[in-house]
């Protein structure tokens, strides 16, 4: 309790020590400042990687720090949440994978072998499963996984992707939604995603786009975040395992439907792209936030949603006609 307190107190540094790393994406080590606040008012350095763009923390939260972090801080920290979700949580888990489903229904056919990379307490697998797929979740969350399996009846692993063996080739569809930005290499496990792909298998990555927008700088950074990705450092990192987006896609986004590629051209180092991050993050005043009233304003609509979906009678299973299987 007291390590999730420190997390949350305005001002005070989060109880980590971290460590230097380099550019997951193109291994250079030199930086350019971004930030050096989060949403939280508290002390978190964000630079971007002046070679490729891409933007982490720094110092980098140890794997030991991350896994201590995401075990026992986590849930309640960044989603109010203890061992068992909350009805808000599943509520906006089924919008969630509703969403999903539609988006990809011409990928969830019967037979098809279906990954989901993160899934979370289930609920885009069991649509999958209701669709005739094959279906496996990866969950680092003991309570999530436990869940899952109990409400769905779903196979999920509980464990880190790095302990995760699976064979190559193996996937006709593998999904990963908001999970590579909470990972320390998430480049890296981008290759192990197009590694488990079956041949003309397809990948859905999604992660936020940070490019900047009219929140202040620092309400876009958190400490779960160890990442932040815009669609041109998207594209390197998913170009650099041979994957590009699926024919018909929108290119210029931080969610897309990728496949193999034999080779890829896209640079994976641009040093435009750190220089057009800093131009877009100005320095901005938390004092200057608070008194303008926004912060107090937003909070309030954080309540409402948080209300609204905690008494939502809607997060139940999806009928086939209702996610329009097959429709693309």
């Amino acid at each position: 309790m007291l390590n999730a307190l420190a997390h949350v107190v305005p001002f005070t540094p989060y109880p980590y020590v971290g460590e230097a790393a380099p550019c997951n994406l193109c291994g250079s080590d030199e930086t350019r400042l971004i930030c050096d606040t989060d949403r939280r008012w508290k002390p978190l350095r964000t630079v971007a990687c002046t070679e490729c763009g891409l933007m982490r923390t720094d110092p980098m939260p140890t794997e030991h720090e991350l896994d201590v972090y995401y075990r026992h801080v986590y849930r309640l920290d960044y989603q109010a949440a203890g061992d068992e979700p909350p009805k808000y949580h599943l509520v906006r888990s089924w919008r969630e994978a509703r969403a999903r489903a539609a988006h990809l229904g011409s990928l969830l056919i019967p037979g098809a072998r279906v990954l989901d990379f993160g899934c979370g307490t289930g609920e885009f697998l069991k649509i999958a499963t209701d669709s005739g797929c094959s279906v496996l979740g990866i969950e680092p969350s003991e309570a999530y996984a436990a869940y899952a399996r109990r409400t769905h009846g779903i196979d999920v692993l509980c464990a880190g992707w790095r302990e995760c063996q699976l064979p190559e080739g193996s996937f006709d569809l593998i999904v990963c939604r908001e999970v590579l930005e909470h990972l320390r290499e998430p480049v890296d496990a981008i290759g192990a995603i197009a590694k488990w792909l079956k041949p003309g298998g397809a990948a859905y990555l999604a992660v936020p786009d940070m490019r900047a927008n009219d929140k202040p700088s620092f309400e876009r950074f958190h400490f779960a975040h160890v990442h932040g990705f815009t669609p041109e450092t998207f594209a390197a990192a998913a170009a650099r395992h041979g994957l590009a987006a699926r024919a018909g896609e929108t290119a210029h986004s931080t969610k897309l439907i990728f496949q193999k590629r034999e080779a890829s051209h896209y640079p994976l180092r641009d040093r435009s792209r750190s220089e057009a991050i800093v131009r877009q993050y100005p320095k901005a005043s938390v004092l200057g936030h608070i008194m303008s009233g926004r912060h107090f304003s937003d909070a309030v609509r954080r309540l409402g949603k948080w209300r609204r979906d905690s008494t939502d009678e809607s997060n139940s299973p999806l009928t086939h006609s209702e996610i329009r299987i097959g429709a693309g």
